[in-house]
């Protein structure tokens, strides 16, 4: 056992005893400092109580005195009450005057003296009670306690629990580090020199430990097992060394091979390690194909401590040259300098082989690509100009439908107009003629259907015309928007009540609304708002023959949440995106009656969109054939506006 290491197994013992200490030292000052807040609570309560005591007993003696001014009386009980050196002062007062009757207090050496007024310090407290003769007030008496001899026993306290403390602790550290001595640290010192026996050969004997004295006796069997692990170890590790897939290397920084293994000799082209390391003394020489490679991987290794991945050739006994992966790592003494370099080496010709195969098979496809994606590129130019010329045709087509759509408005008011007034004219001139001639009324009747079929025709072309210029404005930008802030409970309102005739049409159709008083506002054109709830219903209206149609709005977070429900047709899945594409008509193949077609434009739910998406709202479908429809439509909330 060496002197330097005895120190480091006491230095435990020395943690242990302070450790100790400051716990015990922790405890008893936490049970200290408990002991002296309970006494000081114990003497505030008992100084409290005898102040009451005090106040009370000269408020009922002073009575007399003080209503009969027999200031001898009055002096005499107040002095004796200054008699008690806890009272700091005691004042009288007459309420009559208002003045101080008799005063008395204490000066700097705590002497009695008059006193003209009260002056409270910090460690004082105080009490006032009236004094009362007859039933009446005739004064008030104020007396005052110090907390001086309090905070003495306090500090008597304090000073018996550190006595306490410094004694318990010295007692515990002398008991302590006796058996310390006997029972951990010889033991320790023991154990230390058994350590330096293993550090200083693996070969040396390191038995008779287990016999110490209690935990002490575990640690040294443990020891001893743990030598015979390492020994266990050391000898797998050669295992492992020799029978590496990889070669396994020490060689010094001049290139001299310090050690290898089988796989090693494997991959140099020599039948074992010996041979190789007779047949190679000079790696840098006679191993690296590029001696420029040996240089560059050793100054890696001298300014990075390691090299990982260094891919080169070696030359082989038989001269034929292989790819190899180098890992190495410098190894360095105890003052830091460089000893030997080790590592691993892998034969990675087989894969060099393969990726310069596939590299030539890169360049192959990359020039297939290139070519591919020149051809590919003129094709997408030829796309684009197709694509503009197909927008041109579009606003071409846009340009002229919406000037025929004008022109037919002035042609189309008229025929509409006249419709109108040859139906009124013939009803009230011509058809009551028609009466008692069968023939006559027949053809009549024929007549007024007729011109009513024209009039119908005319509004769905008036409809039609009107619906395509709206969108057409929209879709080219030319639309006008009149945005405000709109109380979206309003419109709604308006809306159902708009198309109420229609449903009054429909008496097998119940139409409920579901609509708060009060919603939030939106900013937006109120008349889009408008065209759109009363799209979303006529369609209801349209499609449903019986059962309900049903209006919910609220809010979900920032948007405001419309629903249109009804119990028709229903529309197939793969038609709900097409019934908002232009010209699209819910009809056969899109609903289940299939008997009829429904009369429209085909641009209503279009155009709704194109409105709902203008305000960066969405408005979609969800339905099946026979379960009737639901029309969602969600528009942002505006932050904080007034409404219109």
């Amino acid at each position: 056992m060496t002197s330097g290491h005895l120190p480091r197994a006491r230095s435990v013992g020395g943690a242990i005893l302070v450790t100790l200490a400051c716990v015990n030292t922790l405890l008893l000052s936490l049970f200290g400092a408990l002991d002296v807040h309970d006494t000081r609570v114990r003497l505030d309560k008992s100084l409290n109580k005898e102040l009451t005591a005090l106040a009370d007993q000269l408020a009922v003696n002073l009575d007399g005195p003080l209503w009969y001014m027999e200031w001898e009386n009055l002096t005499r009980i107040v002095d004796a009450a200054m008699q008690n050196d806890q009272v700091a002062a005691v004042v009288v007062t007459d309420r009559g005057t208002g003045r101080i009757s008799l005063g008395r207090a204490r000066d700097k050496a705590w002497r009695v003296v008059p006193s003209t007024g009260l002056h409270l310090a910090d460690d004082t407290i105080e009490a006032t009670r009236d004094i009362r003769f007859g039933g009446k007030t005739i004064g008030s008496v104020e007396v005052v306690l110090s907390k001086r001899f309090a905070a003495k026993e306090l500090y008597t306290a304090l000073g018996r629990v550190v006595a306490r403390i410094i004694l318990l602790n010295a007692t515990l550290v002398a008991a302590v580090a006796l058996v310390l001595r006997r029972w951990v640290l010889r033991p320790l010192a023991g154990l230390e020199e058994a350590a330096a026996k293993i550090s200083a050969g693996a070969d040396a004997a390191v038995s008779g430990y287990g016999d110490l004295p209690g935990e002490l006796g575990s640690l040294g069997r443990a020891m001893e097992t743990m030598v015979e692990r390492l020994r266990s170890a050391q000898r797998q590790y050669q295992r492992l060394f020799e029978n590496a897939t990889e070669g396994v290397f020490q060689t010094s920084l001049e290139g001299r091979i310090l050690a290898a293994n089988k796989s090693l000799a494997r991959i140099l082209g020599f039948p074992s390690a010996k041979d190789l390391m007779q047949g190679v003394e000079d790696t840098g020489g006679q191993v690296f194909h590029n001696p420029g490679d040996r240089r560059r991987m050793v100054e890696r290794l001298l300014a990075e401590g390691a090299v990982a991945g260094f891919q080169t050739r070696f030359t082989r006994q038989d001269r034929q040259l292989v790819w190899v992966l180098i890992n190495a790592r410098l190894v360095r003494d105890e003052h830091g300098e460089p000893r030997y370099a080790e590592g691993t080496i892998t034969d990675v010709t087989a894969r060099v082989r393969a990726e310069r195969r596939l590299e030539s098979l890169n360049h192959n496809l990359r020039e297939a690509v290139r070519e591919r994606t020149e051809r590919l590129a003129v094709k997408a130019a030829q796309l684009e100009a197709a694509n503009e010329r197909l927008k041109e045709l579009d606003r071409l087509k846009t340009g002229l439908l919406s000037t025929v759509s004008h022109d037919l408005r002035t042609p189309l008011t008229s025929i509409m107009g006249f419709a109108k007034l040859i139906s009124r004219d013939f009803s009230k001139y011509f058809l009551p003629l028609a009466d008692g001639d069968d023939r006559l009324g027949r053809q009549a009747e024929r007549l007024a259907g007729n011109l009513a079929i024209i009039e119908s025709e005319g509004e769905r072309l008036t409809r039609l015309v009107n619906d395509f210029l709206d969108l057409s404005k929209i879709e080219s930008g030319r639309a006008e928007w009149h945005d405000a802030p709109v109380d979206a409970a309003a419109v709604i309102r308006q809306a159902v009540a708009a198309v109420r005739g229609d449903f009054e049409a429909k008496p097998d159709v119940a139409l409920s609304m579901d609509v708060p008083a009060e919603l939030p506002p939106l900013r937006m054109d109120r008349d889009r708002l408008s065209q759109v709830l009363i799209n979303l219903l006529g369609n209801a209206a349209k499609f449903t023959d019986e059962g309900s149609v049903r209006l919910w709005a609220g809010t979900r977070g920032t948007m405001l949440r419309v629903e249109v429900v009804d119990t028709g047709q229903g529309v197939p899945r793969d038609a709900l995106e097409k019934i908002f594409d232009k010209f699209h008509q819910a009809e056969a193949g899109d609903t289940v009656d299939e008997g009829r077609r429904r009369k429209g434009t085909g641009l209503g739910l279009a155009i709704c969109r194109q409105i709902v998406e203008h305000y960066h709202g969405r408005i979609w479908a969800e339905s099946e054939r026979g379960q009737g429809s639901t029309f969602i439509l969600e528009l942002p909330i505006a932050p904080h506006v007034p409404t219109a």
